[in-house]
């Protein structure tokens, strides 16, 4: 359910790319340094989100350094460096344990089991550190785990589920920012959640997995059930947006303008790739037809 929160490259400056690479590298590293190379598996856009959205509204002390590695022994690439890409990496494990978990009991997957066992022995550190989140995200996904296997066609309640603990993970504390960054998640998460069935339409159908979106796809044609599915993902969108704009971000600064990017540009590449795809596939069916 991760990798739709990405950037629009097109519209970004050099140093506002670089400041995306020092974030992005950054979180790899922390999650190397903390949790070795299967850390490093979990690495996401997603939670470079995360660090990049909790700095840009901290503003904490980072240290930024050039450095290479094995995936790229060449160049030497920008790292940054602060409390909230730490955090970053913590979540990841956490998010990417019960990830794997779900893969395992969905589709039996050895490797997902391996990689869950192997990440399982930093849960308990990380859920003294962030008892909060991690007790968010267990009790959010078991909700959401039991909606889905009573075939639930409630897309709030589904959306909610997934939204709330991303609300939680966003929460980087209990402050005055608080309710704000937990609305954000929650339109996020909720973003994240219909992307994620909107992209696994065909595999979920063939497999005769549960699919949020499924029943809408039974009931309309093709080109109205992609008309509600852009207007799903934008309601979503709506409230991340009019959450985001109430936090005091500078919108001229690299992580400003890398956020703004994000959430009004960058989330929506996925979608145009898989719709894309899609009408494709369509026509094609529809000249054989």
């Amino acid at each position: 359910m991760f990798g739709y929160v990405t950037i629009y490259r097109k519209d970004l400056t050099e140093p506002a790319l670089d400041c995306y690479q020092g974030y992005y590298c950054g979180l790899c590293e922390a999650l190397g340094r903390r949790y070795g190379a299967a850390g490093r598996m979990t690495l996401s856009y997603d939670m470079t989100f995360a660090a990049l959205l909790q700095s840009a509204l901290y503003d904490p002390d980072t240290v930024h350094s050039t450095g290479r590695c094995l995936p790229h022994p060449v160049k030497a690439r920008p790292r940054a460096a602060n409390c909230h890409i730490d955090y970053a990496a913590d979540m990841s494990i956490a998010l990417a344990y019960y990830n794997y978990l779900d893969d395992w009991q969905d589709e039996h997957r050895r490797a997902s089991l391996r990689n869950a066992k192997h990440l399982e022995q930093y849960l308990p550190a990380i859920e003294a550190a962030h008892p909060r989140q991690c007790g968010a995200i267990r009790t959010q996904l078991d909700a959401l785990g039991k909606l889905e296997s009573s075939g639930c066609e409630d897309l709030d309640a589904l959306c909610g589920c997934f939204g709330t603990l991303l609300g939680d993970v966003l929460q980087y504390t209990d402050d005055m920012w608080a309710p704000v960054l937990q609305r954000l998640g929650r339109g996020l998460g909720g973003f994240i959640y219909l992307m994620d069935a909107y992209d696994d339409l065909e595999k979920d159908a063939r497999n005769g997995s549960f699919n949020a979106l499924a029943s809408l796809h039974a009931k309309l044609d093709a080109d109205e059930f992609e008309a509600r599915c852009h207007e799903l993902f934008t309601q979503q969108l709506g409230i991340c947006g009019e959450n985001f704009q109430l936090l005091p971000i500078l919108k001229d600064s690299p992580e400003g303008q890398l956020l703004y990017n994000t959430i009004y540009s960058g989330v929506w590449c996925k979608y145009t790739l898989i719709k894309a795809r899609r009408d494709k596939r369509r026509k094609a069916e529809n000249r054989h037809a």
